[in-house]
């Protein structure tokens, strides 16, 4: 294993860095694979020092058939194993095709996230756990790159985000290897489930997975892995810089700010460089809470040039953001268009 230490320990390390208190109350994402079987044990392995109250999650998406139904009730026998409370929730089949936009995963990921936020509130849990591990990490920078994608999306998944009021997303397993999970559980003699929708090469993160990083490091580098996660880190902590400074100006520029209006102003902002200018606008979107699914790095390059020019400019923008900038002032207004 990487490190000599046993994947408990190693899982106890990873909380510790997501700056995670068990004893505040888990909610573990279990699908019955690998990764999120090695996670339930290990932490229930840990639980007796740090863990009052321990709650299994699962998502039955409907996508496999009968295998779908298989998962959840060999999931439900693991909490039931471990005298743990154990919540499911199974998508009628069919309900995500309707809603996907085109996009199956994100729907998928999207119904399991809501589900996971409103369970971890109800149940009154502060962390909702997920068992992404490296290779994950690795994929996802990876993809995100394909895409296009800013600092943003160079750092991958972080190891802590807000999921809902008062409940945090849990990523404690990042710097473990896929490898070293499969090792403990062979070890433990584990069972876990097999998804075979994960060699479907339909989806994009699938052929990611089986055919481009093992062609990465096969043929250039064997470390690529690391040297993507490495990426990552490099690109958290650049950001975490930028967000605080980013930060600091609003503090200084802003002259209202409510849900749906934000006024700027124009002079202020227009004194600082328009690459600091363009990441504080991105820091603004997230502040407000706005859309920013469509927003790319030309819109907030866009939002940047206007706020430090002189002429007087309208502009809209994605996800029904105005943007007026007159004078010593820049008015950002976002409208909520009713139907849709």
């Amino acid at each position: 294993m990487t490190e000599l230490r046993s994947l408990p320990e190693q899982l106890e390390s990873g909380y510790a860095a997501a700056d995670c208190r068990p004893e505040n109350g888990l909610l573990l994402a279990v699908s019955g694979g690998a990764d999120s079987v090695a996670l339930l044990h290990a932490t229930v392995a840990i639980r007796a020092q740090h863990c009052e109250q321990i709650v299994v999650a699962h998502v039955n998406h409907g996508l496999r058939s009968d295998s779908s139904d298989d998962d959840a009730e060999f999931v439900r026998g693991l909490a039931n194993e471990f005298g743990l409370a154990f919540k499911l929730l199974t998508v009628p089949r069919g309900s995500l095709e309707q809603v996907s936009d085109g996009s199956l995963e994100e729907a998928a990921r999207q119904r399991r996230y809501d589900f996971l936020a409103e369970t971890a509130t109800k149940c009154g849990l502060a962390s909702v756990v997920t068992a992404h591990h490296m290779d994950d990490q690795a994929e996802t920078v990876l993809h995100n790159i394909l895409r296009g994608t800013g600092l943003r999306g160079l750092r991958g998944m972080q190891r802590s985000r807000p999921l809902a009021d008062g409940v945090q997303l849990v990523r404690p397993m990042l710097e473990l290897r896929r490898c070293d999970i499969v090792e403990y559980l062979s070890a433990a003699e584990l069972a876990h489930c097999t998804d075979h929708s994960n060699q479907d090469t339909d989806f994009t993160r699938n052929r990611i997975r089986q055919q481009l990083l093992p062609t990465l490091t096969s043929d250039f580098n064997a470390s690529v892995d690391r040297n993507l996660v490495s990426l990552a880190q490099q690109a958290e902590q650049t950001i975490q810089a930028m967000d605080s400074l980013a930060d600091r100006i609003l503090s200084e520029v802003v002259l209202e700010r409510q849900p749906d209006v934000c006024r700027l102003d124009r002079t202020k902002l227009a004194a600082w460089p328009r690459d600091v200018v363009r990441h504080v606008m991105s820091v603004l979107w997230i502040r407000q809470d706005w859309p920013r699914q469509k927003m790319t790095f030309r819109h907030y390059s866009r939002l940047a040039e206007l706020a430090c020019l002189d002429d007087d400019i309208r502009e809209d923008f994605p996800g029904n953001v105005h943007a007026w900038c007159s004078d010593d002032m820049v008015r950002l207004t976002r409208h909520n268009v009713v139907g849709r």
